[in-house]
């Protein structure tokens, strides 16, 4: 669903921990461009509440 855009990153039970971008469990996080990382770096600290 993340891949697709139908799902936020912060909705997979895994984002955040265990996945990390030091420890990422898919393309998504390892990516830097990928939707995860992006997510975790810059999201989370604009919107703390929505991570």
């Amino acid at each position: 669903k993340i891949l697709r855009g139908s799902a936020k990153p912060s909705d997979c039970p895994a984002f955040g921990n265990p996945c990390t971008p030091d420890h990422p469990l898919g393309a998504p996080m390892v990516s830097s461009e990928g939707a995860c990382h992006a997510y975790f770096l810059y999201c989370r600290k604009s919107n703390p509440d929505h991570a």
